[in-house]
């Protein structure tokens, strides 16, 4: 249905004066896009932006006819990588800044560490299966870290059998000290719950290695040190600002062997994070998209 919504949707505001945004767009939008012109969309009229390339390589050959029947559709990016694939294409690509705004204190208050963290949507994109092997070998091996977990389900509101699996075998662990969150949260109780946590984010490296992550923004603008994933784009922010700690060893022992290397001097780590996440504030603020979908009528102005 949403498909055909869609379709009927693009042909309307195709029709109808000022420009099109759509904030997240795959494959299908670009195709019904082009379905639903009459003709060739004018230049400076429709934006989609793209979050990740994922399987959109597999489809290079459907994308590059689109691009040759609407040259004027402007792509824009969250990273280089997924820029120079549309642009060979034939597409008008730009790379913009992921944008990320949260309310938050311009002063970070120090809580020392409380808890570990798995936050946001329950995927098993995000290495859920991770966290249950991780929980297990907590209530194996008597560990002590308090640990929260977000369970809910993602904007489809429903869960896939893997994860109601790894639901349960958390449900079994009888880890003591496990929390598990299965409402989706207010974004004031969605934001408290990074404060004093160290956020895990042992994420599949091949679907995070050059896709930017909305909860490691959230963890670093909280002062929450991240656990991440190597050779992602989590990761390469995490090298740059010192910010957590970086594995390609996403088992138990090399997920603890992380936790322990940010608790034993986790305030500095908590400060870096808070720093990093003021940097990263303004380098996703809004102003790069609005920049990107007006600059004409600024240079026209001009």
């Amino acid at each position: 249905m949403r498909k055909i919504q869609s379709f009927f949707l693009y042909k309307r505001l195709l029709d109808q004066p000022g420009k099109i945004l759509l904030s997240t767009a795959g494959t299908t939008d670009l195709v019904l896009l082009n379905w639903a012109a009459k003709a060739q969309i004018p230049p400076d009229k429709v934006y989609v932006y793209v979050h990740w390339l994922g399987t959109k390589a597999s489809k290079a050959g459907k994308l590059a006819a689109i691009a040759r029947s609407q040259p004027y559709i402007e792509v824009l990016c969250t990273t280089e990588t997924t820029t120079v694939f549309f642009k060979e294409l034939g597409f008008r690509a730009t790379t913009v800044a992921y944008p990320h705004v949260i309310d938050q204190p311009q002063r970070q208050t120090l809580s020392g560490f409380r808890h570990l963290l798995f936050a946001g949507a329950a995927r098993m994109d995000k290495g859920f299966s991770r966290i249950a092997d991780l929980v297990d070998d907590l209530a194996h091996s008597q560990g002590t870290w308090p640990f929260w977990i977000q369970t809910s389900a993602t904007h489809q509101a429903k869960h896939g059998p893997d994860i109601l699996t790894h639901i349960e075998r958390l449900k079994q662990s009888n880890y003591p000290q496990l929390t598990l969150l299965s409402e989706t949260l207010s974004p004031q109780d969605y934001r408290a719950q990074f404060v004093g946590g160290i956020s895990i984010q042992a994420y599949a490296e091949a679907d995070f290695q050059d896709r930017v992550s909305g909860v490691t923004l959230d963890a670093l603008t909280a002062g929450c040190p991240v656990v991440v994933t190597a050779n992602t784009w989590l990761g390469r922010i995490v090298l740059e600002h010192n910010a957590g700690v970086t594995t390609s060893d996403l088992s138990p022992y090399g997920l603890r062997r992380a936790i322990e290397e940010i608790v034993r001097d986790y305030d500095a780590f908590s400060r870096r994070a808070f720093q990093a996440g003021q940097i990263l504030q303004n380098q996703h603020s809004t102003a790069a998209m609005m920049q990107a979908i007006f600059h004409k009528e600024r240079r026209s102005a001009v």
